[in-house]
C-alpha cells in the first residue's frame, strides 16, 4: 500500500474495511487525505515498497513472480469522489482544479519488475508516467479502468478489466495490479476526500485478446 509513505506523517490511508465487504469479512478501503503538506492519495500494488524520496514520491518494486497468461481481471468495486481541490499539475489528461477526480485500476504482465519514482525519478527509478504501456518490451499484457463517476451508495459494482495481449508466445514471468483512489496521486494532485473500496480480484481465463 502508499500507507508507508503516509505513515511517515502520521496517518493509514488504506485500511480493511470490516463494516462493508462484498464477501470474506473485509474488502480494503482507499481513502485519500491531505496529510500535513500534501495529499496522500490511496493506492494498492502488487510489489514492494522499497522508500521515500524526500517528500516528492516513493520508490516501489512493482510486480510479483507470475507465470499465467490470464484474459481479464475482474473483482468489485465501490467509489464516492470529489472535484480536484488539491491541483499540482499540468500532466496531459489531468483534471484542473475544480474539476471532477477519477480513480485507476490497472493490471499487466510483465517480463520483468518495473522500477517507479512515482512522479520524479531517482536512479534506477524512473516516472511511472514514461512506461509506454503498449510498446515497452517489458510489457507483455496490458489493461486498466478510470472510473469518474459515484457508485451508487451502499453497492458493489462489478469491475471487468480485459488484458490486451502485445504476443501470442511469450510467457509472463510477473504480474502487476495497481488501485489507486487517485489516478494523477503520483503527482500529489486530486480530490482529498476520494474514497474507494475494492474485494474479491480474480483473473478470469478465457481466451485473451490480442493487439
Amino acid at each position: 500500500t502508499s500507507n508507508p509513505g503516509s505513515t511517515s506523517m502520521g496517518d493509514n490511508v488504506t485500511t480493511p474495511a470490516t463494516d462493508f465487504f462484498h464477501s470474506g469479512s473485509y474488502s480494503a478501503r482507499l481513502g485519500t487525505q491531505y496529510v500535513v503538506i500534501k495529499l496522500a492519495a490511496a493506492s494498492l500494488f502488487t510489489g514492494e515498497f522499497h522508500g521515500l524520496i524526500g517528500t516528492n514520491g516513493a520508490k516501489l518494486k512493482w510486480g510479483v513472480p507470475f507465470t499465467s497468461r490470464p484474459s481479464a481481471l475482474k473483482g468489485y468495486y465501490n467509489f464516492k469522489g470529489g472535484a480536484v481541490n488539491r491541483a499540482k499539475t499540468t500532466e496531459a489528461g489531468a483534471p484542473a482544479s475544480g474539476e471532477r477526480d477519477a480513480f485507476q485500476i490497472f493490471c499487466a504482465m510483465l517480463t520483468e519488475p518495473l522500477l517507479v519514482g512515482g512522479n520524479v525519478e531517482s536512479g534506477d527509478y524512473k516516472k511511472s508516467t514514461v512506461i509506454d504501456w503498449e510498446n515497452d518490451p517489458r510489457i507483455i499484457a496490458y489493461g486498466q479502468m478510470t472510473q469518474y463517476d459515484d457508485s451508487p451508495a451502499g453497492t458493489w459494482q462489478e469491475l471487468n478489466i480485459p488484458l490486451t495481449y502485445h504476443s501470442t508466445t511469450q510467457q509472463p514471468a510477473y504480474m502487476l495490479i495497481v488501485v489507486s483512489a487517485n489516478k494523477w496521486g503520483d503527482y500529489f494532485h486530486g480530490c482529498d476526500s476520494n474514497v474507494l473500496y475494492v474485494d474479491d480480484f480474480s483473473f478470469d481465463y478465457a481466451e485473451p485478446t490480442f493487439k
